[in-house]
């Protein structure tokens, strides 16, 4: 399989974790040394990153998820590879309160680390869209 078809699997994966609440499998996306950098919340480890973005089912959650994400460039250079990501995200809570629309792009360095790509670093621009 190739470098670029293996970093699209990762890719799916990671957006499967993130919709399924798949800690596991979100952890097998990140570095053991990832950094994230998320607005409002600063530097995350991979640890925190993922039990934010995976921490749990969808049937446990108050709020219901809706995320739409697109490849929008992926380039590879030997062991490194980025990724430009382009996502929309729905947060509607279960109680009927009113939905939440973040959108925004993220660029993701990934490193082919023991000879499987997993994410670095990840720098998500991910804000609350107004209505």
């Amino acid at each position: 399989m190739s470098d670029e078809q293996q970093i699209r699997d990762l890719f799916n994966n990671w957006i499967k974790s993130t919709i399924e609440g798949d800690l596991e499998l979100a952890r097998q996306c990140i570095a053991d040394d990832a950094v994230f950098f998320v607005p409002g919340a600063g530097e995350m480890d991979k640890e925190t990153f993922a039990g934010g973005a995976a921490g749990g089912s969808p049937e446990d959650s108050p709020i219901d998820y809706d995320l739409h994400s697109k490849l929008r460039e992926l380039k590879v250079f030997g062991d490194q590879a980025y990724l430009w990501i382009e996502s929309t995200l729905v947060c509607t809570p279960k109680n009927g309160d009113p939905s939440t629309t973040m959108a925004g792009h993220s660029l993701s360095i990934l490193e082919k680390i023991d000879g499987r790509w997993q994410i670095t670093r990840d720098a998500n621009t991910m804000t609350t869209v107004q209505e």
